[in-house]
């Protein structure tokens, strides 16, 4: 600040930093994340790294200057709002949102988007084809996120995911967590179940007898088989122990889960490293109190993809939260009804914690 010229002597410099220092001893405040991450790390143990993109204004030039390090001009930042358009490969579309997202990220700073502009499942592309649909992509980026998560060395991803109510894909995604949380459940159940009857199987298997492992015959191996059946054991599951078991093994290793929300189990599913939120209008809402029906709309077009009950899709949303705390809601008309500059366009999206909008 002092070699920038943000103070009128070296004095107030002085005073600046030890205040600033005594409040952050004494616990009277505290900057976000990145100020401790990032800020501070060059100017006192000389850390540095290569360019990771970050742009800076030179405050001799007064110019948007790129950063030939990471860390001298570091990003002190901690939310961010992106957009993306409809696009798979040029910038400001997918996958360049992907690489955006992990360049924050890996400062310790998050980001929301919202991505209605995507279009839906089956839409027609201008190559010939149809999408994939935009469940594709959230899944992707979502991988990314925890990818960066797992291996960073400052905190968890913060990504806030925004679909608009109208979107052709929304149902998919209002219920994207609650499936996803409802396959953990099936792998933990499910893992434990079979490793109880997997066991039970090659134990009631006889290595000393000829028909030993042959369940018409032995009538321990015939119970075990038929309790693992009656509990929908995969029949490819039950020969292969009983395989094993031919190979002169007498008991077997098959992995369980847990649901400690860092597990394997959880890491396996998709959709767990967002803030999932769905964007309603008040022409939503009045078709919900009115129990009209609700177009869903393609992107392409703007055609009507599909006609639904509003309600249904409200109570979709409602049961969804409930089971999973997914999604949450953003209601678009009165976000812009308290627009303070709305000449800077229209507000569709927030940072990763939803309480701020726009810059």
């Amino acid at each position: 600040g002092w070699k920038g010229g943000y103070f009128e002597s070296e004095k107030d410099a002085r005073s600046f930093y030890d205040e600033l220092s005594f409040m952050l001893a004494a616990q009277m405040c505290a900057p976000n994340s990145p100020q401790w991450f990032n800020t501070g790390l060059h100017w006192a143990y000389g850390i540095d790294g290569p360019s990771q993109g970050h742009y800076y204004v030179d405050y001799e030039t007064k110019k948007l200057t790129k950063s030939k390090s990471a860390y001298e001009h570091p990003q002190p930042h901690a939310c961010f709002i992106q957009g993306v358009s409809d696009d798979l490969v040029s910038d400001g579309g997918i996958m360049d949102l992907w690489t955006r997202e992990a360049r924050l990220f890996k400062y310790g700073s998050g980001t929301g988007s919202n991505f209605s502009n995507i279009r839906g499942l089956g839409e027609q592309l201008s190559g010939g084809g149809s999408s994939s649909g935009l469940m594709s992509f959230l899944k992707i980026g979502d991988k990314a996120a925890g990818a960066i998560k797992s291996g960073g060395t400052t905190r968890r991803a913060a990504k806030m995911v925004i679909v608009d109510i109208d979107h052709p894909d929304v149902e998919e995604f209002i219920n994207w967590k609650v499936i996803e949380e409802q396959k953990v459940s099936a792998l933990v159940t499910g893992s434990r179940i079979t490793e109880k009857h997997a066991k039970a199987i090659i134990a009631a298997c006889d290595a000393e007898t000829e028909d030993g492992f042959d369940p018409k015959i032995n009538e321990e191996l015939k119970k075990a088989v038929i309790s693992a059946r009656r509990d929908l054991i995969p029949e490819n599951t039950i020969q292969r122990v009983i395989g094993f078991a031919k190979q002169g093994f007498t008991d077997i290793d098959f992995k369980t889960y847990d649901t400690d929300w860092d597990s394997e189990a959880y890491s396996t599913v998709s959709g767990q490293n967002s803030n999932n939120t769905v964007r309603v209008t008040d022409d939503f809402m009045k078709a919900v109190e009115n129990g009209d029906d609700w177009n869903l709309t393609r992107r392409v077009d703007g055609k009507i993809h599909k006609t639904v009950s509003a309600m249904d899709l409200w109570e979709d949303i409602g049961l969804s939260a409930w089971q999973c705390a997914d999604p949450g809601l953003q209601f678009h008309t009165t976000i812009n009804d308290w627009h303070t500059c709305p000449n800077s366009g229209e507000i569709r999206a927030s940072n990763p914690c939803s309480e701020y909008m726009f810059l």
